[in-house]
């Protein structure tokens, strides 16, 4: 089978959706499928800075590019928002046999409305610039990619249940996938429970709002101020440390270490000497670092989003708290302080738990839906 993977970022492996497509391209190769790639990095050669107009371009310079190699490819696979000028002008180039597959990353209408709630409890602000694009007419050429291609797979049940009840795409045509796990992250030996000393915290996250920034900034504060030992390392924040470092307060930052940028790679390792992983996100797609600190033996205290339902049990893999609900995040650290034995189980459960998301699983899955899509289609145009 030929697959064109398309993508509006330039491909790195080190950055999330990117390094995912990636994967994914890998695991269908392994497969036996022809993989080619179209994002940024084709679509404006050389160039090695992105701005907003790029992401406003890319589904045009898609297009172009689909209408002269399409005919090339059974399945077309490409992020929500970017194949919609290709299919509303009928597809050009593309040969009898094909199916159109339209992949989100995180669906762009549950993050706005997520935004917009924040922004409406003062949580965070919105520039005005944002209903013009990202926050207006790109859902609209999300909602128009979904409606026009033959199927839609998205990562999460919340996701998928949006784009069926609130943009009326049928059930049929929408499939939750979600991503797999890096080798490098799986038989990973659990670390021996660490002697006696402060409580290891780790985020793996951007340093921004949405990914719980504040919630834990307050938790941090709490917990020093209860008498709790403990050490906050903050993995891949985006932000050079000084800034946040910023962020706490002066009597916090002997507890603290920032690290703002890793090779992915080396994350099993950076994650060797700790504990629990705080992931109080406001918004995922899926939540890839959480998945990979649950497989290097770290118990999750985790929102409600994203992956986090299916593979954090409450009591049995981890702790799930509420979305910004810093007295339930301080009260789940305490907890697993308390209990050292318990703790260690639960880093032991988490781990366990995510070793079956492999990626030659989700791509025989892929597969599958790629291999009905295009049956589906044949017979549709009989």
């Amino acid at each position: 089978m030929r697959v064109l993977l398309a993508i509006h970022h330039p491909l790195t492996q080190d950055m999330g959706a990117p390094g995912v497509t990636l994967a994914l391209g890998r695991a269908l190769q392994a497969q036996g499928c022809t993989v080619d790639y179209y994002s940024y990095s084709e679509a404006w050669p050389g160039e090695e800075h992105y701005t907003a107009l790029h992401g406003v371009r890319f589904p045009w310079k898609l297009a172009a590019h689909l209408t002269r190699v399409a005919r090339d490819y059974d399945v077309l696979d490409v992020t929500t928002g970017d194949s919609w000028p290709w299919a509303r002008a009928g597809r050009p180039g593309a040969s009898s046999r094909h199916a159109l597959i339209t992949r989100s990353h995180g669906l762009e209408h549950t993050l706005s409305e997520r935004l917009r709630g924040d922004a409406r409890e003062g949580k965070l602000h919105l520039s005005w610039k944002y209903p013009l694009y990202h926050g207006g007419f790109r859902l609209q050429e999300v909602a128009w990619s979904l409606r026009l291609s033959d199927h839609a797979v998205l990562l999460n049940a919340e996701d998928a249940t949006y784009a069926r009840e609130r943009l009326r795409i049928p059930a049929s045509k929408l499939s939750v996938i979600p991503h797999g796990l890096g080798e490098a992250f799986h038989g990973l030996p659990l670390p021996p429970p660490l002697a006696e000393g402060p409580l290891r915290l780790a985020t793996v996250a951007t340093f921004i709002q949405l990914k719980g920034r504040e919630d834990v900034i307050a938790a941090a504060i709490r917990l020093h101020a209860l008498g709790l030992p403990f050490t906050l390392t903050l993995y891949g924040t985006g932000t050079p440390e000084p800034q946040v470092r910023a962020a706490f307060p002066p009597h916090l930052q002997s507890l603290l270490r920032v690290v703002p940028h890793y090779a992915h790679a080396t994350l099993p390792g950076l994650l060797a000497q700790e504990e629990v992983i705080l992931f109080p996100s406001h918004t995922e797609g899926h939540g890839m670092a959480l998945v990979e600190a649950m497989a290097s033996g770290l118990v999750p205290i985790a929102t409600p989003v994203g992956v986090a339902p299916s593979i954090v049990h409450p009591g049995r893999t981890g702790l799930r708290v509420p979305i910004g609900d810093v007295d339930a995040l301080v009260a789940a650290v305490r907890e697993l302080a308390a209990d050292p034995h318990r703790r260690y189980a639960l880093r032991r459960a988490a781990q366990a738990e995510v070793q079956g998301l492999t990626w030659s699983d989700i791509a025989s899955r892929t597969c599958a839906l790629y291999e009905e899509a295009l049956r589906v289609r044949a017979a549709g145009s009989k």
